[in-house]
């Protein structure tokens, strides 16, 4: 290229970067079981049912069902880590060039995007057991975000 066409479209840097990742282990827990008899205040494991763990219920992480409530003066027994968590996407994108306006002046221009495909990811589920929103997901990640950059150099 040649002209000023090709003054503009020469030089570009762009790059990509993937973040993908199976869930984090999570632990289904009750709070409080003062009142039970345990004499343990703070979080305690849930009783696993034997159900499976695969999500039945559209939304939901994981079958709720699959946990109950510890009998009173007794331990759950759920495992540690038996929930499996979302999965983990997303995909980064940069792009930038140099211009130069003699030997010693220049003008950079950067274009960065984080999630650039704007793909819903949620950072984990409820475990705790008795909560209303158990099972479901607690949070989504940052969403598409863009920003430019422009830098005089001299």
């Amino acid at each position: 290229m040649s002209g000023w066409k090709g003054a503009l479209a020469k030089d570009w840097t762009f790059s990509t970067s993937l973040v993908v990742g199976s869930g984090l282990p999570e632990t289904p827990i009750i709070l409080n079981r003062v009142a039970t008899g345990t004499g343990v205040t703070g979080t305690v494991r849930a009783e696993y049912t034997g159900g499976s763990l695969a999500a039945t219920l559209p939304g939901y992480g994981f079958n709720p069902a699959a946990f109950a409530n510890p009998l009173p003066g007794q331990w759950g027994d759920a495992g540690r880590n038996i929930i499996t968590g979302p999965m983990q996407f997303g995909l980064n994108a940069s792009a930038g060039r140099i211009f130069r306006l003699g030997e010693r002046r220049s003008f950079d221009l950067r274009f960065d995007s984080t999630n650039v495909l704007n793909h819903v990811t949620y950072s984990s589920w409820n475990t705790t057991f008795g909560n209303a929103q158990y099972g479901l997901p607690v949070g989504a990640n940052a969403m598409r975000s863009m920003q430019l950059t422009l830098r005089f150099r001299f």
